[in-house]
């Protein structure tokens, strides 16, 4: 049996806002469901061979972002972040700082396990972690 990464699930306040965050990572969406009283919705993104899918609860508009530390605290038991590689992460920095994604605090850092990485937020706080990864290619 082979298994191979599907989609990551997301739940947002403003589904217009990631809709627009993500497309702007080069996302597309490939499918949408909506409740027919208004009260959800799903939306499918595709990037490569992988999928965001957003869920978007009408109950969920007047919440307040989620507030994860930088980098999720990591010692909380739990998922802690997307991460998407690139090519070029100084280039990446400067397109999503071009966005209006990523401001000038952002910072190119090599980790612990000598990844290279800058992390920036989604509409809703979670943290999206942009990356360089050489070390099994």
């Amino acid at each position: 049996m082979n298994y191979t990464p599907h989609h990551t699930a997301i739940s947002v306040r403003n589904l217009d806002n990631s809709l627009r965050f993500y497309e702007a990572l080069g996302y597309k969406q490939v499918h949408r469901y909506d409740e027919e009283d208004g009260s959800m919705s799903i939306v499918h993104l595709k990037l490569g061979n992988s999928f965001i899918e957003i869920f978007a609860y009408k109950a969920n508009e007047a919440k307040p972002p989620v507030e994860y530390e930088y980098a999720n605290n990591l010692e909380d038991i739990g998922v802690k972040h997307i991460a998407l590689q690139a090519d070029d992460l100084e280039a990446a920095l400067a397109d999503l700082r071009d966005k209006g994604l990523a401001d000038e605090n952002t910072k190119i850092t090599v980790g612990r396990t000598k990844v290279s990485y800058f992390f920036i937020k989604d509409p809703d706080g979670v943290w999206v972690e942009i990356v360089k990864d050489e070390r099994y290619y």
